[in-house]
């Protein structure tokens, strides 16, 4: 098999090829995803996007840990693999897995459709608005949450006829909740806030 030296937008790559790929220095943290088959190598997320991730994160594994046998996982930029005539390996920012998901995760990435992704738009904000959206709904993905932190919004959208519609349209203000975990709720004032500033008083 050879391998790209120099990986970039744009060039094609096999499956076996892409999970194999390593971006030189200084780009190495870099995320990638393999869009039919295309490569697609997305830039660094900012402060604020590793922050909303990281406080995402936290309230989805206490939730989870609050059972005995927890109802599903977190995975964050962990490698979904979606049905497609021609490959398609996704990246979310998030994605959660129930106990009783048909997905199979295994040690490199998740094959088939997770119950929730998540993506935290960054610079190619119509990618995550867009196509993203298209990819996720043609897969079966039940939900898709988009959170913006240019405007302090998180946008939850769902599967109905193979066609996601809105549910939500949530502020700082808002507890972020969905009827596939009941008893979670994130304070998204906690998600957006800033690097730096203190945690919302219960």
């Amino acid at each position: 098999m050879t391998t790209p030296t120099k990986p970039h937008t744009g060039m094609r790559v096999s499956v076996a090829e892409f999970l194999e790929l390593e971006l030189p220095e200084p780009d190495h943290k870099l995320k990638m995803e393999l869009d039919d088959g295309v490569l697609y190598i997305m830039p660094r997320p900012r402060l604020r996007h590793q922050s909303a991730q990281n406080e995402l994160i936290y309230f989805f594994r206490s939730h989870f840990r609050a059972f005995a046998e927890p109802p599903g996982e977190v995975y964050a930029d962990f490698v979904l693999a979606l049905p497609a005539e021609l490959p398609r390996l996704f990246v979310p920012d998030l994605s959660i897995v129930l106990r009783d998901s048909e997905a199979v995760v295994s040690d490199r990435m998740i094959e088939g459709a997770p119950d929730i992704v998540m993506e935290i738009l960054s610079t190619d904000r119509n990618r995550d608005l867009v196509r993203k959206r298209q990819v996720y709904a043609e897969a079966g993905i039940p939900e898709y949450w988009i959170f913006d932190w240019l405007n302090d919004t998180a946008l939850q959208v769902e599967l109905r006829d193979g066609q996601y519609v809105e549910r939500a349209v949530l502020t700082a203000d808002d507890m972020l909740t969905t009827p596939l975990l009941p008893g979670l709720a994130i304070p998204l004032a906690d998600v957006f806030r800033r690097p730096g500033q203190p945690a919302q008083s219960p």
